[in-house]
C-alpha cells in the first residue's frame, strides 16, 4: 500500500455493499436505528452488521458472519481474511474492507491498518474508496488522532448512499468533538438528519448532539462565531449553553422565541421543571412551582454542576422505588475510605439536586430494600459483594463497588464498578499499542495483586495483537531485586571497554549486545517506592532508552529522578491539563485526606453518576459516560470498566499528560508472532 489514503484494485464492477456499522463509542454513549447497526457493546467501536455478506461460495464468509452473531469480531475478522485469500480481486477487497471493520469492532485498531494496507492501490470505485477512508478514520480516532481522522473524512455533505453519509457525519462528529469544535459537530449531525429515516434515529441523533455538546467549551468567543451559523446550528449552541449556567425561566422562554419549532423544543419541557427529587414530593401548583429553581435536563443528558461532577444526571424519580442506598463498612479499617467514598456521593447527589443516601451495613440489602430502596450502591468489599451475587435476582437493581472473580456469573440487576488496578493495567497496554510499542517485557510482585495486575496486562495486550515476551517477579527486600530484573533482560556484563565498543560496533544500530532485544517497552507493577528501585534498576542493566509503563500506584504528586520517565495511566481528576471543571473536584477530594482516599471521594461522585442513570433505566451495556474516575464503559455482563488517561512522571514536576502519536520501537527485530 502506497497511500494510507487512498485505495486501489482493478475494480470491473461496482461494489453496492455499504459499509457495516461504524459508530464510534468514544465519547457518546447514544445508540442509531438504521436497520443493519447492532451495538457491539463494550468497546469503542460497533459491531459489523451480521448475515450481510454477499454470497462468494465461501464457507469462511459463512464462519465469519457466524462468530460476528456470536459477538467474537476478532475470530470474523480472521474469518473474513481467510475468505479474501480465495476471492477475486473485487469480492477481496470487500471482504477486507469487513475484516478491518471486524478488528477495529474487537479494539485494534493497528491490525484493522494492517488489513487495509492489503489492499491493492487506486481504484476508481467511489463506494470501495468511501468505506476505506471511513475505516481508516476510525482506526485513527481509535487511536486519538483526531485531526487525521478529519483529514481522511469530506468537509461538506458527503452525499452519495444514505447509509455511509451518515456514518461519516457521525464519525466527523466524534473527532470534532475530540478537537474541541462544537460548532463544527453540530453542522456535522444537523447535517445528518437529512440521511435519517424515522423519529426513532432522529431522538437518538439529537441525543448524541445534545450529549456532546455538554463535554464542549460554550464560552462567549466559540458563541460569537456561531452568531453567523443557521438558526438550527445556532440554536443547540445557545440552549446548550443557557442550560450549562442554569438560565432562568425567563431566558429559556425567549429562546424557544427566537428559535420557534426548533428541535431543542422537546428538552423545554424538562427544562422547565421543578427540580427532582429522589422521594416522592407532593404536587406544586403552577405559582410555586414558579418558584423553585431551574431542573436540570434528566433524561440522558448532563446535570449543570457548576464544573463540579461531569455528566451528573438529574434526579428523576426512581423506577424501582424511592431512595438510593448504600451499603458500606462503618467500623474497620475501610471505614475511612467508606467516609471518603460516602462525601463523595453526597456531594455529588446534591450537585443533582437530591437527597443523600441513607447508609446501611454491608450485608443489609434486604433491609434496604423493605426500607424503600430502589436502587442499592455496595457492597465495597468483594467477600460481601459475592454473598449478594448468589442470590438467583435482586428485587432491585445493585451497583456494586468491586468486581466479582471472573469465574462467577452476575445475576440480573447486577452492575459492577470499582478502582480496580487491573483497569490502570489494561489502560498501560492500550495506550502502549497505540503508540506502536507491542512487545513487552513485564516486572510484577509475587502477590495476588501482582498475579492479578499481570493477568489483566497480559490478556489485554495480547487482544490488541501485542504480546508478553518474557515476564519476572519481585519479591522479599529491595536489595534482592536487582537479580529478577537482570534475569529479565538477559544481560551479559562485558567489562572490558574495548570489547564492549567492538560487541556493539558489530550489533549494529539500536541493538544492545549486553542484553535482549526482543522488546518495545517495559510494565512493571508497582508502587511509587517500588519503582523507585525497579526502575533505575532497569536503567543499570541498559533498558534506559526504553519506554516503562506502571500502574496509577506510581503517582504520588510530583517525580525525582528515580521515577523521571515513567509512564502510567490513571484517573481524569488527579491529572492537570485534562479539565479545568475538575478542579474543583480535586480540591474537594484532597481537603485533609490522603491521596488514596481522595480517590474514593471520586469513586463516590461516579457512583452516584451511575446510580442516578441506573433509577432512570438509562444505563445500557456499550454505553460510555464521562465520570471523574474515567470514561465509564458498561460491559454486557454488567461490569463497568473505566478509559483511563496516560501520562509521564517527571522530575520534580507535576505529571505530563502524553499527546498521542506513533513511537519508534527502539528494538525492531521482528514483529509480535
Amino acid at each position: 500500500m502506497t497511500s494510507q489514503d487512498s485505495v486501489s484494485a482493478p475494480a470491473q464492477a461496482r461494489l453496492r455493499r455499504a459499509l457495516p456499522a461504524l459508530m464510534l463509542l468514544g465519547l457518546t454513549a447514544c445508540s442509531t436505528s438504521t436497520g443493519i447497526v447492532k451495538r457491539y457493546p463494550g468497546n469503542y467501536g460497533s459491531e459489523p452488521a451480521a448475515s450481510t455478506s454477499p454470497s462468494y461460495g465461501s464457507s469462511t464468509a459463512a464462519d465469519a458472519d457466524a462468530a460476528l452473531a456470536r459477538g467474537d469480531a476478532a475470530a470474523a475478522a480472521r474469518s473474513y481474511q481467510a475468505a479474501a485469500a480465495d476471492a477475486t480481486p473485487e469480492q477481496a477487497a470487500d471482504l477486507r474492507l469487513r475484516a478491518a471493520d471486524a478488528s477495529l469492532a474487537a479494539r485494534d485498531p493497528f491490525r484493522a491498518d494492517q488489513i487495509l494496507d492489503q489492499i491493492p492501490a487506486q481504484t476508481s470505485d467511489p463506494v470501495l474508496q468511501t468505506r476505506y477512508r471511513l475505516l481508516r478514520a476510525q482506526s485513527a480516532l481509535m487511536r486519538n488522532d483526531s485531526a487525521r481522522a478529519l483529514r481522511l473524512l469530506p468537509a461538506g455533505d458527503p452525499g452519495g448512499d444514505p447509509q455511509l453519509a451518515e456514518r461519516q457525519l457521525l464519525v466527523r462528529a466524534q473527532a470534532q468533538a475530540r478537537g474541541n469544535d462544537p460548532i463544527g459537530l453540530t453542522q456535522s449531525l444537523v447535517l445528518r438528519e437529512h440521511y435519517l429515516n424515522g423519529i426513532v434515529a432522529l431522538n437518538a441523533n439529537r441525543e448524541t448532539l445534545w450529549n456532546l455538546l455538554q463535554g464542549a467549551t460554550l464560552d462567549a468567543a466559540t458563541l460569537g462565531r456561531a452568531a453567523s451559523q443557521p438558526p438550527l446550528v445556532r440554536g443547540w449552541l445557545d440552549l446548550a449553553a443557557l442550560h450549562r449556567r442554569r438560565a432562568t425561566l425567563g431566558e429559556f422562554d425567549l429562546w424557544r422565541k427566537r428559535y420557534p419549532r426548533h428541535p431543542g423544543e422537546e428538552r423545554l419541557a424538562a427544562l422547565y421543571a421543578p427540580s427532582p427529587s429522589l422521594t416522592m414530593a407532593p404536587a406544586l401548583t403552577p405559582a410555586e412551582a414558579a418558584q423553585q429553581p431551574l431542573a436540570p435536563y434528566a433524561p440522558l443528558g448532563t446535570a449543570p454542576n457548576n464544573g463540579l461532577f461531569p455528566d451528573v444526571t438529574a434526579g428523576a424519580p426512581l423506577a424501582h422505588g424511592r431512595s438510593i442506598a448504600l451499603l458500606l463498612p462503618q467500623t474497620g479499617p475501610q471505614a475511612a475510605f467508606a467516609d471518603a467514598l460516602r462525601a463523595g456521593y453526597a456531594s455529588a447527589a446534591s450537585a443533582g439536586s437530591a437527597p443523600p443516601a441513607r447508609v446501611y451495613e454491608p450485608s443489609a440489602y434486604g433491609q434496604a430494600v423493605s426500607d424503600g430502596a430502589g436502587v442499592v450502591v455496595g457492597p465495597l468489599l468483594k467477600e460481601n459483594l459475592t454473598v449478594l451475587a448468589q442470590s438467583p435476582a435482586l428485587p432491585v437493581p445493585v451497583l456494586g463497588l468491586n468486581y466479582l472473580d471472573g469465574n462467577r456469573i452476575a445475576p440480573p440487576g447486577l452492575y459492577q464498578f470499582g478502582l480496580a488496578p487491573e483497569d490502570e493495567a489494561r489502560a498501560a497496554a492500550e495506550d502502549a499499542v497505540s503508540r506502536g510499542l507491542r512487545r513487552a517485557l513485564s516486572m510484577t510482585p509475587s502477590s495476588d495483586w501482582g498475579n492479578r495486575v499481570q493477568s489483566a496486562f497480559e490478556t489485554r495486550l495480547r487482544e490488541l495483537g501485542g504480546v508478553v515476551v518474557d515476564s519476572g517477579r519481585y519479591y522479599g527486600e529491595p536489595q534482592a531485586w536487582a537479580d529478577p530484573v537482570r534475569k529479565l533482560l538477559r544481560y551479559v556484563a562485558i567489562d572490558d571497554k574495548k570489547k564492549a565498543a567492538e560487541a556493539r560496533a558489530k550489533a549494529g544500530p539500536d541493538i544492545d549486545p549486553q542484553r535482549r532485544n526482543d522488546f518495545d517497552f517495559v510494565f512493571i507493577g508497582a508502587r511509587a517506592s517500588q519503582a523507585r528501585v525497579l526502575w533505575p534498576l532497569f536503567r543499570y542493566y541498559h533498558a534506559d532508552r526504553t519506554p516503562v509503563y506502571a500502574t496509577s500506584a506510581v503517582n504520588e504528586g510530583p517525580g525525582d529522578g528515580d521515577l523521571s520517565g515513567i509512564r502510567f495511566c490513571d484517573v481524569p481528576w488527579l491529572l492537570d491539563g485534562i479539565s479545568g471543571a475538575l478542579q474543583p473536584l480535586r480540591d474537594a477530594a484532597q481537603n485533609g485526606r490522603s491521596r488514596e482516599a481522595a480517590r474514593f471521594y471520586a469513586f463516590g461522585a461516579d457512583a452516584w453518576l451511575l446510580a442516578n442513570r441506573i433509577a432512570q433505566n438509562a444505563l445500557r451495556p456499550g454505553d460510555l459516560v464521562q465520570g471523574a474516575t474515567g470514561a465509564l464503559a458498561v460491559e454486557t455482563n454488567g461490569a463497568i470498566r473505566r478509559k483511563l488517561v496516560c501520562a509521564r512522571m517527571t522530575n520534580g514536576g507535576d505529571p505530563s499528560v502524553m499527546a498521542p502519536g506513533i513511537e519508534p520501537a527502539l528494538n525492531s527485530l521482528s514483529p509480535p508472532p
